[in-house]
């Protein structure tokens, strides 16, 4: 279970090691290369923190602007006499489709890690093993992720999800429950 993030999907490609491109999830086909804009986003890695690491790995996530960041920026947008971004989400998928990277890297963009896409040269049993893994190379997970059993446990973890969203410093827009096990997703 996991918060749904209100961001922009990303898909972020590995070659042994080393950060290749990323794209927009696009129609789940095709997207738009943003790599040269990711590359100026600080969490994401530039090269996987692992002596063997996998030939491919292509990592999913959500590109997204926190609230604290967000206000700043539009105060500093007011100081420069400049017009202030609706809102955080519009601010980041816009920040990522620019063609000057310094554009985006001015702007306070993070992102989370939480799917795997195709993976060559390490093989994952279950989204839990991809996740603590993943966090182990470098990349940001988020931390309100749970696993549990049941529906008693889906239930919970929905109904805490509105009194999530009031204390969480970014925007989400609902849950994801995924089945652990790779084997039967």
């Amino acid at each position: 279970a996991e918060p749904k993030l209100d961001g922009l999907a990303v898909e972020l490609v590995y070659e042994n090691g080393y950060f290749k491109y990323g794209s927009t999830r696009g129609d789940g086909i095709s997207g738009e290369d943003i790599t040269h804009n990711l590359k100026t986003i600080k969490a994401i890695p530039l090269s996987i923190n692992s002596q063997t690491p996998p030939k491919l790995l292509e990592i999913r996530g959500e590109v997204f602007i926190n609230h604290n960041d967000f206000k700043k920026l539009n105060k500093e947008q007011v100081k420069q006499n400049k017009n202030i971004f609706a809102n955080p989400r519009n601010c980041a998928a816009g920040s990522l489709r620019q063609l000057n990277p310094n554009v985006a890297k001015s702007r306070p963009l993070r992102i989370f890690c939480y799917a795997p896409g195709q993976i060559d040269g390490f093989e994952f049993l279950t989204q839990k093993d991809f996740l603590d893994q993943i966090k182990k190379w470098g990349f940001p997970v988020n931390h309100n992720i749970k696993v549990g059993k049941g529906v008693s446990f889906l239930k919970e973890y929905y109904q805490s999800a509105e009194s999530l969203r009031q204390s969480l410093d970014y925007d989400i827009d609902g849950v994801v429950f995924k089945i652990n096990s790779y084997n039967l997703q």
